[in-house]
């Protein structure tokens, strides 16, 4: 057997791609959302994963419970947020930067463009929380550029934002082990990455095409397409086609837990989210009174 055919036995397929489409909700926000029914058996821990556009103040505080709510701007977003939540933060995410918030039994949320009319462009991931963490005291993280482990070299930039990959390991501690990499290549450059045993992976192309998968069963994918990742192989290839290639690598070890969603609040259990519905109406997820 040759090194390449040994690679291929120990690849992941992609089994399944879909397309998600850019939807307007106003002047200043656009997303391209990706939830759990596109891919139900790929996208868990995460619960959705949204590219967005703003350019105008479009989230007035809002609560969260029961899951973590993450952005993280690419590095080429033209400019930044600021996030701020009733527990006092006030965090300016600058474009490449990840601000995590572990929204646990609860706490409010506002997110806006640090200048009115300037476009950030990034992603709005959600996260689930397991069930003993689903009450959890709320928190927030935040990684600057500076802390974002980077390989760049031939052709290849990968940024480390949650997880490992290659010996490089995120300093940021999320309460849901997952992984996150923003991977550039160049075309025709190849990527690959091991998965341990038991995790699931999932792809979101930027921009660009590239070919997923083991090299006698590639499936392209390109921009504005999702792709999920078969369980068996530890091996997870990409190789850029016929231009540069963004595309942004996801996934975790499944929680396989029961999901019950009201409004922004995620449980396992109709009694937890009565409780979280008691403690937003209560006042026990603090107060945060709108920026603008």
């Amino acid at each position: 057997m040759t090194v390449q055919d040994s690679l291929a036995v120990r690849a992941k397929t992609i089994t399944r791609v879909i397309r998600v489409s850019r939807r307007r909700f106003s002047e200043g926000l656009s997303t391209v959302q990706l939830q759990g029914q596109h891919l139900p058996e790929h996208l868990d821990p995460f619960l959705a994963f949204d590219h967005f556009q703003m350019s105008e103040p479009s989230f007035p505080p809002h609560p969260h419970a029961g899951f973590s709510a993450v952005t993280y701007l690419f590095e080429d977003s033209e400019g930044g947020l600021i996030n701020r939540d009733s527990l006092g933060d006030r965090s300016e995410i600058a474009p490449g930067e990840l601000h995590w918030t572990t929204a646990g039994r609860g706490l409010l949320h506002e997110e806006g463009p640090k200048l009115r009319g300037t476009p950030c462009n990034g992603l709005q991931l959600s996260v689930n929380l397991a069930s003993i963490d689903k009450f959890t005291e709320p928190r927030s993280q935040h990684l600057a550029t500076k802390d974002v482990p980077l390989f760049d070299q031939e052709g290849t930039r990968v940024r480390v934002l949650v997880g490992s990959w290659s010996g490089l390991t995120s300093p940021l501690l999320p309460p849901t082990p997952v992984t996150l990499l923003d991977v550039h290549l160049e075309q025709g450059a190849f990527f690959q990455a091991e998965v341990p045993e038991g995790e699931s992976r999932f792809v979101y192309v930027v921009s660009g095409a590239g070919e997923f998968g083991p090299f006698d069963d590639v499936v392209p994918i390109h921009a504005l397409q999702a792709g999920g990742f078969s369980p068996r192989g530890q091996l997870l290839q990409v190789r850029a086609m016929n231009s540069p290639l963004h595309v942004v690598i996801a996934g975790g070890r499944p929680l396989r837990e029961p999901t019950m969603f009201h409004g922004p609040f995620c449980m396992n259990t109709p009694e937890q989210l009565q409780r979280a519905l008691l403690d937003y109406q209560e006042g026990r997820m603090g107060h945060l009174e709108p920026s603008s």
